[in-house]
């Protein structure tokens, strides 16, 4: 009997088990590779944030080159007012004469990623015009959903906390103000917006849905017995295409209307050109020729015509309650 002890054999190397990876693990599928098209978004997408830092010094650069040469020039430096004079136009506290406006952002499902960025964008532009506004409103932005996907977009633009805008995250509108004193501008409502009224907060939907959901915004007031009103376009302008303007057009209009522009004209320097907007002519019928003793006759009771003060009292009645 052999009793010489024998080392371990050796196995081949065929034998051993493999290491499982999700690639070779079994029961699952390798993942599908990114399209070329993909590929190059994502490309573009990492230049354009390492480049951002270098752009923002060369647009600083040209702005210095530029008041270089205006100073030689002799030219002035400023076209428009300076920082801190914007800064001493912002309102520090809601007087019943300042236009006080809350952008409804509570539409984060509705929108796709391109159209949020178009929200988004529009905030921002609603912004810069109250801010450059000779009486700038109080700015309320209601209904974010903290870490949502507004809420994502206005972190990609810097300073955004820093804005003269009171944010409000997971409170609507509803949450903030008294709804007796809310007024939801909707182009559906029967009530026409002919005057500001003092202490009122005006709430334009933050939607862009490219009219997808048309009516949401009127429904979503309606339900929560809030007082809508729309716009008096059709009562002072002719358009060509619907009476449909953007959240930053809607603001634009009542910033110019409070700080005391008729309506007429503040329509047709800010909604765009191609809507074809024109003034309403009103057209007065000459009166048929009368002989004199006619004219001399005093008219009969019934015939009477309206006079100044009861019209007066008829559009009384038909204008926005506060």
């Amino acid at each position: 009997m052999d009793t010489t002890e024998q080392g371990p054999k050796e196995v081949p190397l065929s034998l051993t088990p493999a290491v499982l990876s999700l690639s070779n693990c079994p029961g699952t599928t390798p993942g599908t590779p990114l399209s070329k098209n993909q590929l190059k978004k994502q490309r573009k997408l990492a230049e354009f944030a390492e480049l951002r830092k270098l752009r923002r010094e060369r647009e600083r650069e040209k702005k210095k080159q530029k008041r270089r040469e205006s100073k030689e020039l002799g030219l002035p430096l400023r076209t428009g007012p300076s920082r801190k004079e914007l800064k001493k136009r912002q309102v520090t506290d809601v007087g019943e004469s300042v236009l006080s406006v809350a952008i409804d952002l509570d539409y984060d499902d509705l929108m796709h990623e391109r159209d949020i960025a178009k929200c988004v964008k529009q905030c921002l532009r609603i912004y810069t015009i109250n801010r450059r506004s000779p009486q700038p409103g109080k700015l309320h932005f209601t209904g974010i959903r903290r870490n949502g996907h507004i809420h994502e977009s206005f972190k990609k633009n810097d300073g955004w906390e820093n804005w003269h805008v009171q944010y409000h995250f997971d409170r609507g509108h509803a949450d903030v103000f008294d709804r007796s004193q809310l007024v939801y501008l909707t182009c559906e409502s029967d009530r026409v917006l002919d005057k500001l009224q003092p202490g009122c907060t005006y709430v334009i939907g933050g939607l862009v849905d490219h009219n997808h959901f048309k009516g949401l915004c009127h429904s979503r007031a309606t339900e929560a017995g809030l007082t809508t009103a729309r716009l008096p376009l059709s009562e002072h302008v002719d358009m060509k295409t619907r009476a449909v303007l953007s959240t930053y057009h809607v603001f634009e209009l009542l910033t110019k209307v409070a700080a005391g522009q008729d309506w007429t004209a503040a329509i047709l320097t800010t909604i765009p050109m191609r809507k074809g907007a024109k003034a309403k002519i009103t057209e007065q019928k000459d009166e048929p020729c009368q002989d004199l003793e006619q004219k001399d006759e005093k008219p009969d009771a019934e015939s009477k015509k309206p006079t100044e003060t009861a019209i007066e009292s008829e559009i009384e009645s038909h204008s926005l309650d506060s």
